[in-house]
Parts: structure tokens; sequence; C-alpha cells
């Protein structure tokens, strides 16, 4: 079975140094929203522009459906599904205009440099993407995909209209007398008793979207191809998992018969 089971990408056999310098850390800022919201993540810094937008929408939890493009100093890398569909986005005599798939982050950025990202081009959300600094290699423990570190607040729903149609929104929801309430909370999908928090951030559903996302490129290198072998790799995911819960709980109740023990 072990055979079978597929070896992500690791740093064996790299120097430290070369490794060091692969890996970005990464502060996405949505701008225009109150309260406001950001994202912060790695993601590997040879990545392509095309790459580091599909982990800004994974982050932010929308589809990608309507294409985006990033933009700096008058040069655009622009999401192919936007340069194949005729593009909606404004050209000025002078401007360049590349494939996201073209560039990597590390041929144009480095610590300390920005860049605005731009999604749906009738909302047109803006984020700033600002490279924070370089991450060691002992503090990338998946250095080959984008991991979530930290972030705060729920991302707007797309189609909600842009930062304006955002708030008017959110004022909607927030009075149930409103005549469009019922059908906002239906648009947005709402259960009886549930409601949109507007602070709701989870690090959990960022990394599990990360995650998804690198195994379905990876599918066909980590899934066994033969129902048994299938089988058996789900009972040992499954174990491993049970296992790291019976840990923590060990731990949790160690720490807490050290606590009731008598001092002195």
């Amino acid at each position: 079975m072990a055979d079978n089971v597929f070896q992500f990408p690791t740093s064996k056999g790299a120097k430290p140094t070369d490794f060091a310098k692969s890996v970005f850390q990464v502060k996405a800022t949505l701008l225009y929203t109150d309260p406001v919201v950001w994202r912060r993540f790695i993601i590997p810094a040879d990545d392509t522009f095309f790459m580091l937008g599909d982990a800004l929408l994974a982050a932010f939890g929308w589809s990608g459906e309507y294409g985006f493009y990033f933009h700096k100093n008058g040069m655009f890398f622009d999401d192919p599904l936007l340069m194949e569909s005729g593009s909606k986005i404004p050209r000025m005599k002078g401007e360049v205009h590349v494939s996201a798939a073209e560039k990597k982050i590390c041929d144009l950025l480095k610590a300390g440099d920005s860049i605005s990202f731009f999604y749906d081009m009738e909302d047109y959300w803006e984020i700033e993407v600002k490279i924070e600094r370089v991450v060691a290699d002992d503090v990338a423990a998946f250095p080959f995909m984008p991991v979530c570190l930290d972030g705060a607040c729920a991302a707007p729903p797309e189609g909600v209209g842009g930062t304006i149609g955002y708030v008017d929104f959110c004022e909607v929801l927030d009075k149930p007398t409103d005549p469009r309430y019922q059908e906002a909370r239906e648009w947005l999908g709402l259960r009886p008793g549930e409601r949109f928090d507007r602070e709701y951030f989870s690090i959990f559903d960022v990394n599990a979207t990360f995650a998804i996302e690198t195994i379905d490129d990876y599918e066909k290198d980590i899934l066994p191809d033969n129902e048994a072998d299938l089988r058996e790799f789900c009972k040992m995911m499954l174990a491993e998992k049970m296992a790291m819960h019976a840990c923590a709980e060990v731990g949790m109740r160690a720490m807490q018969e050290e606590g009731e023990k008598p001092q002195g």
C-alpha cells in the first residue's frame, strides 16, 4: 500500500538558502470595506500570477468565474479567461497586457512590493497584495502549496454589487422589517435561524480549500487506481485523523490533571 501513496514535493536535497528564496508571505487586503477583510498566506514564489490569482480567489471564497487581472506600473497580468472572452478590461495607450499564466511572481515582485488585484469587472473588487517577507524553509510546512496563516472577516458574496451593493446588502440583512429581507436571505441560501456574520473568518476553511485544490491538481498521483487500494487509503487517512484527535485528548487531560495537583 505504501508504494501507492504519493509523496508531495519537499525541500529534501535543496540547500536551505535556495529553498528560503522560494516562498513568499503575502497579505491580501480587500479595499473599501468596513470591517476590513484580509488574508495572510504563504505561496511558492515561482508560482505564476495565474496561480496567485487562484490562491486569492480561494482565500476569499470566490469562484473565479468572472475573471481577474493584476496591475502594477502600467503592466497588466490578465486571467486567460478574460483574454479568451474578448476582455472587459479597459485598455489605455501604452499599457502592456500579458497572460497571468506566463509570468512568475518572483519575476516582478520581491519582499516589500505590492500589486493590485481586480476581480469581477462588474462588481469590481480590488485587493492590495503585498509581499511581506521571504519565509524560511522550516516555517513553510507545505512549500508546494498556499497555506493560510491568518485573516479577518467574511468576504462579500459574489454578485452582491461591489462595495456599495455590499453595504446595502448587509443593511437589508440587519433589518427583518425590510421588504427585501427574505429575498436577500434566500439569495444567500441562509437556513432558518442562520445569519450572515460579516466578522466570521475560519483559517481551517481557507486551508481546506487550498488543500482540496492542491489535491485536485495531484489527484492522479495521490489516489490509487483500484477500489481495494482506495479503500485502504481512506481507512489509513481516517485512522491517522482519529489518532491525532486521541493524542490531543490525552494532552488536554494531562494538562488538566497537572493543573489539579496541589501546589507545594
